[in-house]
């Protein structure tokens, strides 16, 4: 995994991504931004402490921005 601070532009890529989906797993989102699992995982924690993301809990993980996926 990353150590230190994510870095800021994979952290913007992540969230340009999650603004074009509804939601994506990490590992997708890693691929799609052409990123490590490791840098993107990293950039998504962060996020998610800045209150910019959120994770779902369905049958998997699944990575969203905050507010975009409605309760089931």
């Amino acid at each position: 995994m990353a150590k230190g601070p994510a870095k800021p532009e994979v952290k913007e890529k992540v969230l340009a991504y999650l603004d074009t989906v509804e939601k994506a797993k990490s590992r997708d989102i890693a691929t799609a931004i052409a990123e490590a699992k490791s840098e993107v995982d990293n950039a998504v924690k962060e996020l998610a402490i800045e209150d910019k993301v959120e994770y779902l809990y369905l049958t998997t993980t699944f990575i969203a921005l905050k507010g975009k996926v409605k309760e089931p």
